[in-house]
């Protein structure tokens, strides 16, 4: 005959924690996923005007990943996704939040972070992708991140608003000639 032993508190704690984590992180570099990012955002813009505290938003995206996927293969692609994530969250401060947007496209939350602030936590990691060294089966690989950087209140009053211009001086990153940091 079989018997169902039911799991144990502990064993309970550890599959809810599991499960939490798999419903709020990506599961390539273990950062927040886009759905969880995109909550933490109001909520932490919420604060941030209630205590009148500045809110600065990161957006990167790395330069040409296209080709490095079609170079060097979506495996050799993920392993540099996978670096840019760790990178990101080596640098953070820990009250800052990374998020994997989609693709290639990360996010970083600065609470009560200035405009320059943010823009030197951008350089950072900037610099540091573009110093870290791929081995691949094709040779060595270096690749370059774009980022923009916006402020809550400065530069748009809403979540959606901050995430809008940040965006648009990612994209004045890109258009500007790649590897290199806008702010709004």
């Amino acid at each position: 005959m079989w018997c169902f032993t039911p799991p144990s508190r502990f064993t309970e704690a550890l599959l809810v924690k599991r499960l939490e984590e798999l419903a709020t992180t990506d599961g390539l570099t273990g950062c927040l996923n886009k759905r969880t990012f995109l909550e933490k955002l109001d909520e932490k813009l919420r604060s941030a005007q209630r205590f009148h505290k500045p809110l600065s938003l990161i957006v990167t995206d790395i330069d040409h990943f296209k080709s490095v996927n079609d170079t060097y293969g979506h495996a050799t692609g993920d392993v540099v996704i996978r670096e840019l994530g760790q990178i990101l969250m080596r640098v953070k401060r820990e009250t800052d939040l990374v998020a994997r947007f989609g693709g290639e496209e990360f996010c970083v939350l600065c609470e009560e972070t200035d405009t320059e602030g943010a823009i030197l936590l951008a350089e950072r990691v900037r610099e540091e992708l573009g110093a870290t060294v791929f081995q691949t089966e094709n040779g060595k690989l270096q690749v370059r991140a774009s980022l923009g950087v916006a402020t809550f209140p400065i530069h748009a009053k809403t979540p959606e608003g901050l995430f809008d211009v940040t965006d648009k001086a990612l994209y004045a990153a890109k258009h500007g000639g790649r590897n290199m940091v806008v702010a709004a």
